[in-house]
């Protein structure tokens, strides 16, 4: 080869840019992918389940409690610590305090795959005490870039108050399940000098439960056992979630209270009549669906379009001929 043409050879192979391949995103821990989401959109406006629909205890002690648990999870725990500053050194009481509150906050967040991204449907307050907020729906990849697909003005959370979808209702024709009855159908309500009469349903309803809720499975003595979220009244107006071993509940004694974690849809029911006292499972409770009208009500009509659930709270509602008083 001539010498011209080497070098020219040569010039062209040093002028020429190498070719480069981007690198794929790496990849953050899911932990990591919720607190970008935090920094960007703002926390989660939730049902904390310390305080709604009752106290329990207080947050220091639940934190103290909870904080084998979270520390179970080393890759949360600390990144906990990291995020608020507290890695490298002992933590306090007030620090696990911090580490709760925030594990709280990331049980309220859920990321659901989409495809290889991942999907959220986040409720926000606007600021500390306003009483309006917005709803985000977007998607985070898993180098935590986000992208917002929807953003809507919405209110306070859906705190469920209401039963396990598992839950049977005393009804003329024996136990049904709650998720199985529709406004119309008879069930057994209390009247008011205290008997057990039949009457129609006027209204069903059902909310998804926050991540992280948990329910209050109350067990007698006599063995009936039900489960409804921590501020369901009992027949007498008390909390579920405040009773007690030892107390007394339709004359049987309560052997056991405990909380379990509920993922799904917690449901309600409002029966005909002064009262609102439906039986479940054998145990009579009130219902926490307010009546719209006086308390001697009568059967509702309903649209087609009532009888439709929608993704996070529904109601259904029934009129029909307004002939019948009910006790």
């Amino acid at each position: 080869m001539r010498p011209a043409l080497v070098a020219a050879v040569l010039l062209a192979a040093c002028s020429a840019p190498a070719a480069v391949s981007t690198p794929p995103p790496s990849s953050l821990p899911v932990v990591e992918l919720k607190y970008r989401v935090f920094e960007e959109l703002g926390r989660p406006w939730y049902c904390d389940p310390d305080f709604y629909p009752i106290p329990r205890e207080d947050e220091a002690v639940l934190a103290e409690q909870r904080m084998p648990e979270i520390q179970g999870d080393a890759e949360v725990y600390q990144a906990i610590l990291r995020h608020n500053g507290l890695a490298g050194a002992p933590v306090t009481a007030d620090e696990r305090l911090t580490v709760y509150r925030d594990w709280k906050l990331l049980r309220a967040l859920e990321l659901q795959p989409v495809g290889d991204v991942y999907g959220f449907d986040l409720l926000v307050q606007t600021s500390g005490g306003a009483k309006e907020g917005a709803r985000v729906e977007g998607r985070i990849d898993k180098g935590g870039r986000i992208s917002v697909l929807r953003r809507d003005l919405a209110g306070p959370p859906n705190c469920p108050i209401c039963l396990d979808e598992a839950t049977r209702i005393d009804t003329p024709t024996g136990p049904r399940l709650v998720t199985h009855l529709r406004p119309g159908d008879l069930v057994w309500t209390r009247s008011v000098d205290g008997g057990r009469v039949a009457a129609p349903i006027l209204e069903v309803a059902s909310v998804v439960a926050p991540p992280g809720h948990e329910l209050v499975r109350l067990e007698l003595a006599d063995g009936r056992v039900v489960s409804a979220s921590p501020g369901h009244p009992t027949g007498e107006g008390a909390s579920i979630g405040t009773m007690r071993v030892g107390d007394r509940l339709d004359g049987s004694l309560v052997i056991a209270v405990a909380r379990v974690p509920y993922a799904g849809r917690t449901w309600d029911l409002r029966p005909a009549g002064a009262t609102g006292v439906y039986w479940a499972e054998g145990i009579p409770l009130g219902t926490t669906l307010a009546s719209p009208s006086s308390s001697r009500d009568r059967p509702l009509v309903s649209s087609a379009s009532a009888n439709t659930f929608s993704a996070t709270r529904s109601r259904m509602t029934m009129k029909s001929p307004k002939t019948a008083t009910w006790p």
